[in-house]
């Protein structure tokens, strides 16, 4: 077994230790991952004051799409999109702790989308609602007249990062500017052929094989899991895509596809970063109460944020 570290291995032994633990065989629904996922809220920290938290409407679309803004201070004048993991599949309420904290580390406007979610809504719709609020935010920011200085940014978590990397990829085509994107432990190949899935697959908490199932509850019958806007690793890396910061964790299955999409952008001149957190587990950017490591990524992660 990797080098788990204390704190996460505690987490996968209460894990392992439930009524209800074994994930080979397994039978999941929408419904059972979005219920277990409550208790996500309990590895949190308390919740960082705001100064304000509100709802915004997202316009342009043939249905309703909004987003919760997390605004740290009167002052804060930039925005990040966030888009929040959960495998396409489970809703963002587990992010409000880890994002009013990122917008008090970083000093930014946090603005969190409500994409739908499958298997009720199926690719593209996620991916869809994703380049409609990022096209939406860069209108609001060109009609405003500033400056690069106030120019949006990016940032998703396990499926979010699959978002993410897709939507900048596509408005890089369209000559869209970001001021950066952030992927943490994204989903960036849906056939999992990396080692890490093979070495990591099982006992990390987050396995190979639910990693498959989301991407089997996104994806309706005939899509090619090539395709770039499903798994962004196959996708075309223009010298054009903005400043990355690429997050993994050490014994997470993900790991892998991670590294080598950051090796690809810094191979086609990208300014590229890689964090990569030893014996950390997936989902432990959302983990802040639990464990150090995530307390420290947010102080780093919120720090790069406001330096840009």
């Amino acid at each position: 077994m990797a080098d788990v570290d204390p704190q996460a291995r505690s987490l996968l032994e209460q894990w392992a230790a439930a009524p209800d633990a074994g994930h080979r065989g397994r039978i999941w629904t929408a419904e059972a991952v979005r219920r277990d996922d409550e208790a996500t809220v309990e590895l949190q920290a308390d919740a960082m004051p705001m100064h304000e938290v509100h709802e915004i409407s997202v316009p342009g679309g043939l249905h309703e799409l909004t987003a919760r803004v997390y605004i740290p201070s009167r002052d804060a004048s930039r925005t990040l999109l966030y888009l929040h993991g959960g495998g396409f599949v489970i809703g963002a309420d587990g992010y409000e702790e880890p994002l009013r904290r990122l917008a008090a580390t970083s000093g930014w406007r946090i603005a969190e989308l409500h994409q739908r979610l499958a298997p009720e809504h199926p690719f593209p719709a996620a991916l869809d609602d994703a380049l409609l609020a990022a096209r939406w935010l860069h209108d609001q920011w060109t009609a405003t007249g500033a400056g690069v200085e106030l120019m949006p940014g990016i940032a998703g978590d396990s499926s979010g990062g699959t978002l993410a990397a897709a939507v900048t990829q596509q408005l890089t085509t369209e000559h869209v500017p970001i001021a950066f994107q952030v992927l943490i432990y994204p989903m960036l190949d849906a056939l999992g052929t990396s080692r890490s899935h093979r070495e990591l697959g099982i006992g990390y908490g987050f396995t190979r094989e639910k990693a498959l199932w989301y991407f089997d509850q996104y994806l309706p019958q005939g899509v090619d899991r090539r395709d770039p806007r499903v798994s962004p690793l196959y996708g075309t890396v223009a010298p054009g895509l903005p400043r990355t910061l690429v997050i993994t964790a050490a014994c997470d299955p993900l790991r892998d596809e991670a590294v080598t999409y950051a090796q690809r952008l810094h191979e086609a001149g990208v300014h590229v970063e890689h964090w990569s957190y030893p014996g950390m587990i997936h989902g432990f950017f959302q983990m802040t109460g639990a464990l150090d490591s995530s307390r420290r990524l947010h102080e780093a992660l919120g720090a790069w944020v406001a330096a840009r």
